[in-house]
């Protein structure tokens, strides 16, 4: 493969040429420059961008991701995996923080429904006092 421009890279990977320049403002994706001042790619470009998508996907977040890049290019495969599990346990940790959080609220949700649909229609407005709305404003939800 030879150098790609960016237009070039971006029909290939699929990655707006928006977030190709980003990726390089933030230090993420080198480009060097031709004499006319178009980026130009070198061949693992295409690679970076892969490994970048794939981390994305793990919601890492760009420090982290440009940490374990900087290893992937320089260090060796056991080096990226040992760097690359306390960022994965973290990660787990918050995701099951959050579905717990969901949880909580799903199931308040669920409760309000039920209570909802549990109470006579009124030709009065409702007001804090309605069993539905005064059950569901007491029950205990956490918030992050």
């Amino acid at each position: 493969m030879s150098a790609l421009l960016i237009s070039q890279l971006s029909s290939a990977t699929g990655v707006p040429a928006t977030t190709l320049r980003f990726y390089e403002s933030e230090g993420l994706l080198p480009a060097d420059r031709a004499p006319n001042g178009y980026r130009v790619y070198d061949e693992r470009a295409q690679q970076r961008l892969a490994f970048i998508t794939a981390a994305k996907s793990l919601n890492l977040t760009l420090p982290q991701i440009k940490s374990m890049l900087r290893m992937w290019e320089n260090d060796s495969c056991a080096a990226v995996k040992s760097g690359l599990r306390p960022a994965l346990r973290e990660h787990i940790a918050r995701a099951e923080e959050s579905i717990a959080q969901l949880t909580v609220l799903r199931d308040a949700l669920t409760a309000a429904l039920v209570r909802l649909d549990e109470t006579p229609d009124a030709s009065t407005p409702c007001d804090p006092q309605c069993s539905w709305l005064a059950s569901t404003l007491t029950a205990p939800v956490s918030a992050s």
